[in-house]
């Protein structure tokens, strides 16, 4: 979304990621398509295609973790025993000559390369924090790594030109950590989409139409409590799931209902969203006791449900309640546990008729919400910088 803002604002851009070598790429490839006037690097992040920098950047990984541990105030330390990209990135830029006047770096293992990179071309630079990452989960409990990611966070933050946040509840988190140091300009962006990419559709199905969409649909998403919880409705309900399934999640937990779940593949954006017209239910299941970023983050799925003009079944996180409860003619909250689903949603059953008639005002409500909007905070916040 932010390429193609700024190609619109008349920028020139580069853009600089990481091939991963998996199910995305075909749809990664359709997304280029329409942004030809963008020059793509990409390095590599992958064991199937790793090259001699990634090599590099896999030993420089163990070896900062060890040394780490003897030097904990160390950002370039933190920095590379946090990630193997964020050695790789901060090397190909140390030899990449050409000036910028402004540096965009999304997740946590770009944050250190693009400050040392803006600071040796002298280009103004902002983050975005879509998850609050000292909040994830870690692997064996890392309080090493959840300290690097708090060090990374609390000394490159306020050297931002600016930064912004995907929830109001990352951002209060944020400035927290952050404390009493002076903090840069500094705003909430929703991860919503461009309005063009939602059509309003009428469901008239005889079972009332739920959907859940990810990039995986795998163990600890909520799929757990929902799926059993729809089962007891079972002549009244489908769910359709979209995204790549884990083979052993849906031998081991998802098959036994088959009957109520039709599965469908990962899709390019424009297929999605359209998609998600025809449904009548949303279903927004983060679970809290994931950890602390899934109880305070507003994940995109929520935005692209609100804006199809779905009926949104939000689980009862600190982000989503406080969504819903500002915006209460989008959905109903429903707490982490088999009775309250089941509750809510043999109200839903109800309440199907009435849902389906409020379906145009809801997609009409929503479109406050959509990326026309929040794309102007991204525009106000690179103009100020960029003039000051």
């Amino acid at each position: 979304k932010e390429l193609f803002l700024a190609l619109d604002l008349g920028y020139e851009v580069t853009f600089v990621g990481f091939d991963l070598q998996n199910w995305t790429e075909a749809i990664e490839n359709q997304v280029k398509q329409n942004l030809q006037k963008v020059k793509f690097i990409y390095l590599k992040a992958s064991k199937k295609n790793f090259d001699l920098l990634w090599l590099i950047s896999s030993l420089f990984y163990l070896l900062s973790r060890k040394l780490y541990i003897f030097k904990q105030d160390s950002l370039a330390l933190a920095a590379f025993a946090h990630s193997k990209r964020a050695f790789a990135l901060w090397w190909w830029l140390l030899w990449h000559r050409k000036k910028y006047d402004l540096v965009v770096a999304h997740t946590l293992p770009t944050i250190y390369p693009a400050f040392k990179f803006s600071s040796r071309v002298g280009a103004k630079w902002t983050f975005d924090i879509e998850d609050y990452h000292p909040g994830e989960t870690i692997p064996n409990d890392d309080k090493l790594e959840k300290q690097r990611r708090e060090l990374l966070l609390k000394k490159l933050l306020p050297k931002t030109s600016a930064f912004t946040y995907a929830s109001p509840l990352i951002g209060e988190q944020i400035l927290k950590l952050l404390g009493e140091q002076q903090v840069p300009p500094h705003k909430y962006v929703a991860n919503s989409f461009p309005r063009e990419f939602f059509e309003y559709r009428q469901n008239n199905s005889k079972k009332i139409q739920f959907v859940w969409f990810s990039q995986n649909i795998a163990p600890r998403r909520g799929l757990e409590l929902l799926v059993p919880a729809l089962w007891q409705y079972r002549s009244e309900v489908e769910l359709t799931l979209i995204g790549n399934m884990y083979q052993d999640f849906w031998e081991g937990c998802l098959s036994k209902y088959a009957e109520i779940i039709k599965i469908l593949p990962p899709m390019s954006e424009d297929e999605l969203y359209k998609k998600l017209c025809e449904y009548d239910i949303g279903c927004a299941i983060e679970m809290t006791e994931a950890d602390l970023n899934k109880d305070i983050a507003l994940s995109n799925k929520i935005f692209a449900y609100a804006q199809a003009g779905l009926y949104i079944l939000a689980t009862d996180t600190r982000a989503q309640a406080k969504f819903i409860t500002e915006n209460p003619q989008l959905g109903i909250v429903v707490m982490q546990y088999l009775n309250d689903f089941q509750r809510k949603i043999e109200w839903i059953i109800e309440q199907k008729d009435e849902i389906r008639k409020g379906k145009l005002k809801r997609f009409e409500l929503a479109k406050s919400l959509s990326w026309d909007n929040e794309k102007k905070k991204i525009i106000e916040l690179w103009k100020k910088i960029l003039d000051d």
